[in-house]
């Protein structure tokens, strides 16, 4: 297996993807495939995949048109087209009057899912970074329309700390990283695309306040808190000391390109505190017997401690603990080698080696299956289970490696030879 994120990308992510995702027939896109990408388990199609997909067709045919991507036998404008497709897809069957989406739909788009939740502000928003993203591609501006009705309601409802969050419900008594991390997230798309488009943003107040909120996570050792209490008391329990080391590692790169757009006037202490916290980060979620990244860690780092009751997110902290994900290893090695080359942290270099031989040693399916096996054991064996929603999802490995290949396109000559790097053209 080459450890080089663009030949990763044409010889394996893609090539499974554009073969088994896309539904001519119907529209839209295939995800719930088995853990090890070798049976298509449901024809269900979640709108928490849908809109990801959309960004990532997006996505790639920038990279395309810049000459830094090949997607084997398929155009930049096709790659536009079944975007457009895609949205057009969600836009139709799963987008409401109010900025809610369906959370998921029958193949055909036409009904819900009988037993799945109605909503979650996850699922709308990764349709408004679908949408936002096309835009970017296309200049269309009923695509920022829509982006903009999804994510005005969406943050409406964080900042009322009213916003459903299924799979997992925020325990009461909590405010969740998770919602503003994906809010911001958005927001950066959206803030992207509208100046791609008409030169100015409409949301950069917004923008900003996300930011902060972001950051107000930040707690006084490593880590985030992932759901603190809102009202202080003991945070000797499960929920207040545990942490989730791949999403605070996300976070911080979003909050950095959220960062860039602002501009000079935005905080100088945020940046700093992002990029300080990212190599304490890497080392309380490393798993120092078998390597990689635990999904949840103790904010002492190892097994999460403390009591607890036996709500359904609990559970997962104490029965995965110890599990290796696909998408936290890809984001860390993303948010590693950024801070690495871009911001010059020379305590990250390392990180992103040693994370990214890690991610490409453990992941790709090879003789365990298609594509990634993106569940691990802490051993690094598959582990044929379900994680948030019963899909085999794209969206962080291809994002991820795609920042890689546009990290060394734009500043090839500040990479650390231990950072991973393109695949030359």
């Amino acid at each position: 297996m080459s450890h080089n994120a663009r030949q990763h990308l044409e010889q394996v992510i893609f090539p499974f993807w554009m073969q088994n995702g896309i539904d001519a027939e119907q529209g839209g896109f295939h995800t719930c495939f088995d853990n090890r990408g070798r049976t298509r388990v449901s024809e269900d199609k979640y709108t928490w995949s849908q809109g990801r997909f959309v960004w990532l067709l997006a996505r790639a045919a920038a990279l395309v048109e810049a000459d830094l991507l090949d997607v084997p036998g398929v155009s930049a404008d096709s790659l536009v087209d079944l975007s457009r497709s895609g949205a057009e897809f969600l836009s139709r069957n799963a987008l409401r009057d109010d900025g809610t989406c369906a959370f998921a739909l029958s193949r055909d788009g036409w009904n819900a899912v009988p037993g799945q939740p109605d909503r979650s502000v996850y699922a709308d928003l990764f349709a408004a970074m679908g949408f936002a993203e096309l835009a970017s591609r296309t200049g269309e501006e009923s695509w920022l329309r829509q982006a903009r009705t999804i994510i005005d309601r969406a943050a409406a409802d964080i900042n009322a700390g009213s916003a459903p969050t299924p799979p997992y419900a925020v325990p009461v008594g909590r405010r969740a990283f998770g919602p503003h991390l994906i809010l911001l997230n958005a927001l950066v798309v959206l803030t992207g695309a509208e100046r791609a488009v008409s030169g100015s943003a409409t949301r950069e107040e917004l923008l900003r306040s996300e930011v902060d909120a972001v950051m107000s996570f930040r707690s006084t050792g490593a880590g985030f808190f992932e759901m603190p209490l809102i009202v202080a008391g003991d945070a000797s329990d499960l929920v207040s000391r545990h942490r989730v080391p791949g999403h605070a590692l996300e976070a911080m790169w979003i909050a950095l390109e959220a960062m860039e757009l602002l501009g000079t006037e935005a905080s100088t202490a945020h940046r700093e505190n992002a990029l300080a916290a990212i190599a304490p980060l890497c080392d309380l979620g490393w798993d120092t017997e078998f390597g990689g990244l635990f999904r949840y860690t103790d904010r002492d780092g190892g097994r999460p401690q403390g009591p607890g009751g036996s709500a359904p997110y609990e559970d997962l902290v104490r029965t995965t603990w110890d599990a290796k994900l696909w998408w936290v290893h890809s984001e860390a090695s993303a948010v590693t080698a950024i801070a690495a080359r871009r911001y010059g942290r020379t305590e990250c270099a390392e990180w992103a080696s040693r994370i990214w031989e890690y991610s490409l040693d453990t992941f790709p399916g090879g003789a365990d299956g298609a594509e990634w096996v993106q569940i691990r054991n802490r051993d690094g064996t598959p582990r044929d289970e379900v994680v948030a929603l019963p899909v085999k999802d794209p969206f962080h490995i291809a994002r991820n490696l795609m920042q890689l290949v546009e990290l060394d396109a734009a500043e090839p000559a500040s990479a650390p030879a231990s950072v991973p790097e393109a695949m030359p053209r």
